[in-house]
């Protein structure tokens, strides 16, 4: 069905004739949907899944042709940051909204700095140049529901700090910062990716380091954040009542989306783990097939645009690979998680890599056995260490110290595995043996256990 509905909406692309259907058709197919499944059970009958088509062509319609229209010519008002602001040469870029429009901009000089100082949330009174959005990067932009460029030519000094709860979530966010001012520039730039995803300080060099290793994702804040933030909190979650102990879920989830700026990695992995919360609370049991394909559906019907993210599509599809592969794959390399984990999710992302990027780096099956369970400790307790290094400034040296080690793994991980990665034609023969090898290793673990057997 997730499948389905998810064609569907890249297909509505297509039909600017529904576009204006979409509430119609969604508060017609879903009830239909519901009471077959009631009735049927998760079989996959032909009416259900023309039913979870239409849905998907007709959001993915109305999102892609009723985006709003941009102004063309001068513009100006108060104005929404809704893109952290990081440095794009000598300019500073990032997405304002406008009189509920979104624009693109890069500002420089004065205006740059500016908004180089604000975060997600606040506010700005800027005066510039609007029009729609044009040229290559137009597809991109209208899938992150940005509707035109701004070239800006004044910003305010003065700035509004948005609502509570951005407040508090920005707040947050530089007193995490605060609590590391010790470490070294990249290694607390690297530091912020790992906890809260904001890799905007990271140099050109480790970017690419991270790319030509296949660590990229580990700066991406996804599922494993949530499992961590969660099993951190499971001694205190442990003690409250059902009822309470899922509102509190919940409201941890949901913060940490606000703080981590609701990327879709991390939507998905929220969506999920807010269900998973939910079944336990009404005691009832979902695998985690079911629990993924139905946050599928979920985010598709609210936001269509997702459709088209590589964001959105990696992170879904590491976690197909994990809930469909790795138990397989779990008994074929001797039970060992971290490397059952790695191969099952990067079964599952293939495909996207190779549609979208064109390469797959074969040393991502060494490196992240080698830095993902570092970096999940730093992920787990990098937050509440940092935060409390903040508020005690005398042991902020200390703690920035302790907490440079993993951190520093992690980056020597990623330079030594983009240093010796193969390419071309090499890379394609050992992504060959790797299948080779499990088999392999498969086929020697069962004589082993045969023997012993014996």
């Amino acid at each position: 069905m997730a499948i389905f509905v998810w064609v569907g909406t890249l297909a509505g692309e297509r039909f600017a004739l529904v576009s204006g259907v979409r509430t119609t058709i969604v508060l017609v197919c879903l009830p239909l949907v519901v009471a077959s499944i009631h009735r049927h059970g998760w079989q996959l009958r032909p009416s259900v899944l023309a039913l979870c088509v239409v849905c998907g062509v007709v959001g993915g319609a109305h999102s892609w042709h009723k985006a709003a229209t941009p102004v063309s010519g001068e513009c100006s008002g108060v104005a929404v940051i809704r893109v952290d602001p990081e440095r794009a040469g000598r300019g500073t870029a990032t997405v304002l909204e406008l009189d509920h429009r979104r624009y693109r901009v890069i500002a420089h000089g004065i205006a740059g700095r500016r908004l180089g100082a604000r975060l997600v949330g606040e506010t700005v009174h800027v005066r510039g140049y609007c029009q729609p959005t044009e040229g290559p990067f137009s597809r991109f932009d209208r899938i992150t529901h940005v509707v035109g460029r701004m070239n800006i030519e004044e910003v305010s000094e003065n700035f509004g700090e948005g609502s509570a709860v951005m407040r508090a979530a920005n707040r947050m966010r530089r007193s995490l910062v605060d609590g590391v001012q010790s470490m070294p520039y990249e290694l607390r730039a690297l530091f912020t990716g790992l906890v809260i995803g904001d890799d905007r300080e990271q140099p050109r060099q480790m970017i690419s380091d991270f790319r030509a290793s296949g660590l990229s994702h580990v700066c991406a804040v996804s599922g494993q954040n949530v499992a961590y933030l969660l099993a951190m909190l499971a001694p205190f979650l442990s003690r409250l009542g059902r009822g309470a102990r899922w509102w509190v879920t919940l409201f941890v989830i949901a913060w940490f989306v606000v703080l981590t700026r609701g990327e879709p990695s991390v939507l998905r992995a929220a969506v999920m783990a807010g269900l998973v919360a939910t079944n336990a609370a009404i005691g009832t049991s979902m695998n985690s097939r079911s629990i993924l394909s139905c946050t599928v559906m979920v985010l598709l019907v609210v936001d269509p645009m997702l459709a088209w993210s590589v964001g959105f599509a990696l992170s879904v599809g590491a976690t197909a690979g994990l809930a469909w592969v790795s138990a397989w794959l779990g008994k074929v390399v001797g039970g060992r998680g971290v490397v059952a984990a790695t191969l099952a999710a990067q079964v599952g992302t293939t495909p996207i890599q190779l549609l979208v990027f064109g390469y797959v780096p074969v040393v991502s099956v060494i490196a992240n056995p080698l830095a993902v369970g570092v970096s999940g400790a730093v992920m787990m307790f990098g937050l509440p260490l940092a935060l409390v290094s903040s508020l005690i400034p005398a042991i902020e040296p200390a703690m920035s110290a302790l907490m440079s080690l993993p951190v520093a793994w992690v980056a020597w991980v990623a330079r030594v595995s983009a240093a010796v990665a193969p390419t071309g034609l090499i890379n394609v023969v050992l992504w060959v043996c790797v299948p080779v090898i499990i088999w392999g290793v498969h086929r020697r673990r069962a004589r082993r256990l045969s023997a012993v057997a014996g």
